[in-house]
């Protein structure tokens, strides 16, 4: 089902490749063709998957993802050609999971043994296991080869060294969400629940250098494409709060719907896609101007979202009605009506879908 936009609109190319779904209901990983903007096949996975990965380091560039299924503490791997070849067991249960910027090595967290697992991203062996405070709750991995944990409740941050084996920790009044290192690596930003504020934290001491009070508690955090601005939205406002990572300053908070959840940004147009946690819309924003030039119906509340590789279109997944919503950026214009964008296409993906990413189409 493709929805007509305004006349005049540029059309669609689609991209050159596909969505990888990962669907909890159905228990696999859906693949969805965003040339023909459908899906094309499913990847039987035996437990719910929660996150899939994909990357462009050494490892990666082959064509490599990787799909966890975070109750029996399993990574998948696929191929280039999108095949499951690889499956193996590494915890219990996995958190979440990341990559290294090599390429060569994943990173995994496991709560209920409360561990860091490095990971070898060819043949998913283990390399070494880091033991944790707390239980995990969200972790980052910079450029530099460090990798910060938050563990929750305790309010406790972990961060190791995975080239030189060095740690450190700070206690930062909790519970904390989700953690960020600045794009170069010299700050890590902490999302403190408590105190409604952003953290800041020397790399690699893990001393604080500054606390950053919000309108909003920190639930969810996006950085635009150059790592300039932090866009920040949660419970408590119905709007977005901009910090300044590198200056450590709070900019202002831009309204933004009924309350905004999940986020993403595109490059090129520079826009800001916020979708609703109890709504079925996504509102979007040029982040030059700051101002909202476009609402868009996509369904039933929006969750996951991503931006395609080449800029050319915004997909929110939906998790209660199992759709995948496309936004086709080149497309929007914006108005005073906030009427200039349109929903591309919706897509059927499959029951409960919760994360995507993005992959090329091999040659």
């Amino acid at each position: 089902m493709t929805i007509a936009g305004a006349c005049g609109r540029k059309k669609g190319t689609g991209f050159d490749g596909y969505a990888l779904i990962a669907t909890a209901g159905d228990e696999s990983l859906g693949v969805v063709d965003l040339t023909a903007f459908r899906l094309i096949k499913s990847i039987p996975l035996g437990a719910r998957p929660t996150a899939v990965i994909t990357g462009s380091g050494k490892g990666l560039v082959e064509g490599n993802s990787y799909v966890l299924t975070q109750s029996n503490g399993t990574i998948h791997k696929l191929n280039r050609e999108l095949t499951r070849v690889l499956s193996k067991k590494v915890a219990g249960e996995l958190s979440a999971i990341g990559v290294m910027p090599d390429g060569n090595r994943l990173v995994a967290i496991a709560g209920s043994s409360r561990e860091l697992i490095e990971i070898e991203a060819g043949s998913l062996n283990t390399i070494r296991r880091h033991k944790l405070e707390g239980g995990p709750v969200a972790f980052d991995v910079a450029a530099d080869q460090h990798v910060a944990i938050s563990t929750g409740e305790r309010g406790v941050i972990q961060m190791f060294n995975l080239e030189t084996g060095a740690n450190s920790r700070a206690q930062v009044p909790g519970p904390l969400g989700d953690v960020r290192f600045r794009r170069d690596a010299a700050i890590l930003l902490a999302a403190n629940l408590r105190d409604r504020s952003i953290a800041a934290l020397e790399v690699p001491s893990l001393q604080s250098v500054a606390d950053l009070p919000l309108a909003m508690q920190p639930e969810n955090l996006c950085f635009n494409s150059d790592g300039g601005q932090l866009f920040v939205s949660g419970a408590g406002m119905d709007g977005v709060g901009i910090v300044f990572p590198y200056t450590l300053e709070v900019d202002e908070t831009l309204l933004a719907g009924r309350s905004p959840g999940a986020m993403a940004c595109s490059e090129k147009p520079p826009y800001l896609f916020v979708g609703s946690r109890n709504a079925s819309d996504v509102c979007i924003f040029d982040i030059g101007t700051r101002r909202m030039i476009g609402i868009v119906e996509v369904g039933e509340i929006p969750g996951r979202m991503a931006i395609t590789p080449d800029n050319q279109y915004a997909l929110a997944l939906s998790e209660k009605s199992g759709n995948m919503a496309v936004i086709h950026i080149a497309a929007i214009r914006g108005n005073k009506w906030k009427s200039g964008a349109a929903l591309f296409t919706m897509i059927p993906v499959g029951d409960r879908p919760v994360d995507a990413a993005i992959v090329p189409r091999r040659a």
